[in-house]
């Protein structure tokens, strides 16, 4: 009772009105597939409307009856050239809520969100729980980029997190003795629900194997997020945990994309997101073919994310009902982002996020990689205007962590490949993490 009044009281007082989006949202998961796509087209029409008569970017493109297919698509390098042509004039950006992707593909963008798209995250997240059998206010262990996310956290989001019964692991620091720490704190607090970026949960199981450890922690529930979660990464992760490990989509732009149900449908949250998948000519593709993933999110009317290009590669699902009764259209398969450990000299694997939190909002960067290509090499590559005195704070940090016996080396490039598959990479290591390794 005391945790449910706690999370509730302060819920409620940070995001005022997010009962009314999971209203909606638990109205729109029930409707038949028929009403529900005549919901999301009357929603998507409106903010169209809206799209074309506010943004500027958007006036010359939408006019009266243009549908979704009818325009262009819109790039990371868009964004990044048009981003006040993008964002809502009509309010003070003071009013706004920016907000910086290190670029999961290697493309750092700036976007601006707003009170009520922040609402609809919310509800949004109350929702995905709800359907994997779990109260918000569950005991939550969130392996996660500390290094960035508890170092902007003041002394009342911190009391705010405790008071919730959050526990956030860095992901950033997962050396054995952090692990075993790791280990020692989930037995103590025995959570519920789990959250984390797919490899380091995988490399926290490959450790619990390794050192005998299976179950025992009481947990219900496992959110892999921001990579690709492989099938035997699932395997593992599950055999270490004793819990279900559900795959959730997002992104730093439009979070809540999609996440699997209890039944194992990877549905899109279509209650507030449209995804499309599209060939290289832009048509759409059909179940089991490959498509370039574009997101529009009607949430957000601070800025016009329309058909914006995430840079990840997915597949339909074959069409047909659910097990779990939801209408949304389902995924089949997302083949995104994917970040390699880099390894220093003494054993320590450093999650390839940590690298892309050091690019958040940075001026003159277009796109980045980092590549481990020894023990002691590594090569920074950016494209765009930023140079060496720019990126001094940036290269000085990676010197500091990966250690004095690495010569780390930054270039600036004219363009940076994508692998043959056409997947961006954001950090690549030759000295790649074997599970079990030090």
């Amino acid at each position: 009772m005391i945790p449910r009044l706690i999370w509730t009281l302060l819920a409620n007082r940070r995001n005022p009105g997010w009962r009314a989006c999971l209203a909606t949202i638990r109205r729109v998961r029930a409707l038949p597939p028929v009403a529900f796509e005549a919901w999301q087209r009357e929603q998507l029409a409106d903010y169209l409307a809206w799209a074309g008569e506010t943004l500027p970017y958007w006036r010359e493109h939408i006019r009266p009856g243009t549908r979704l297919a009818d325009l262009p698509i819109l790039s990371r390098r868009d964004v990044q050239a048009h981003a006040v042509a993008l964002r809502d004039p009509t309010r003070p950006v003071e009013q706004l809520i920016e907000d910086a992707s290190g670029g999961s593909t290697g493309e750092p963008v700036r976007v601006w969100h707003d009170r009520a798209y922040e609402l609809w995250v919310h509800a949004t997240e109350v929702h995905v729980m709800e359907t994997w059998g779990l109260r918000p206010w569950c005991r939550m262990a969130i392996v996660w980029g500390s290094d960035r996310d508890l170092a902007t956290l003041g002394r009342r989001e911190r009391w705010v997190t405790r008071l919730h019964d959050r526990h956030i692991f860095n992901a950033f620091r997962m050396g054995d003795e952090d692990l075993a720490r790791f280990a020692e704190a989930f037995a103590r607090i025995q959570p519920v629900y789990v959250q984390g970026y797919a490899t380091a949960l995988d490399v926290f199981a490959s450790y619990l194997l390794e050192q005998g450890t299976r179950g025992g922690f009481g947990i219900r529930a496992i959110r892999s997020s921001a990579e690709v979660l492989s099938a035997p990464a699932r395997v593992r992760i599950e055999e270490a945990f004793g819990a279900p490990v559900y795959d959730y989509y997002g992104s730093r732009e439009s979070a809540c994309l999609a996440a699997q149900c209890s039944e194992g449908g990877f549905h899109v949250l279509g209650h507030g997101r449209v995804i499309e998948l599209v060939d290289d000519d832009g048509e759409p593709v059909p179940p089991g073919v490959e498509g370039r993933v574009l997101v529009t999110d009607f949430t957000n009317r601070a800025f016009g994310l329309i058909r914006y290009e995430t840079g990840d590669v997915a597949t339909w699902a074959e069409p047909g009902p659910c097990a779990c009764g939801m209408p949304y259209p389902r995924l089949e398969t997302i083949r995104g982002r994917t970040s390699d450990f880099i390894t220093t000299p003494a054993g320590e694997r450093i999650h390839g996020e940590w690298f892309t939190h050091l690019f958040y909002g940075r001026a003159g960067v277009v796109r980045f990689q980092v590549r481990q290509t020894a023990r002691e090499t590594l090569l920074v590559h950016t494209v765009g205007a930023a140079d060496a005195s720019d990126l001094a704070d940036v290269l000085q940090a990676i010197r500091e962590r990966m250690g004095a016996e690495v010569d780390v080396r930054w270039e600036r490039v004219e363009r940076i490949d994508d692998t043959v598959s056409g997947k961006r990479r954001f950090t690549v290591s030759d000295v790649p993490y074997v599970p079990g390794s030090a």
